[in-house]
């Protein structure tokens, strides 16, 4: 792979993952907030609403788990992509000095 190839990769997985955190942002920004007071209702009242928002808390953190370990995922799997990269331009570098001072080597032995 040439450098060119290589940064086109890279900006390729940005895009990617750009899109799939612009999905999950929205999701984010969509949910409302629930304003957790006490209000002036009666005592069991109280209760039931506590227990339905317990309820409703922990089933959205069961739908949100998968969402989350999928980004989770995702940016692990961007930075292995980014090491990988970057090793190859790590080479690539060397190979690229290694000709320049084989030829200037050459020159100078001439």
């Amino acid at each position: 792979m040439d450098r060119e190839e290589i940064l086109a990769k890279i900006t390729s997985i940005r895009r990617e993952l750009e899109q799939d955190q612009f999905e999950i942002i929205t999701e984010k920004i969509l949910e409302r907030k629930f304003h957790h007071h006490r209000s002036e209702r009666s005592f069991l009242i109280k209760k039931i609403i506590e227990k339905i928002r317990k309820r409703l808390m922990l089933e959205l953190e069961l739908i949100m788990k998968p969402v989350l370990d999928n980004q989770k995922e995702i940016n692990i799997r961007f930075l292995k992509e980014i090491d990988k990269l970057k090793k190859e331009l790590e080479i690539l570098q060397a190979q690229q000095t290694d000709l320049k001072h084989e030829k200037k080597t050459q020159e100078n032995n001439q």
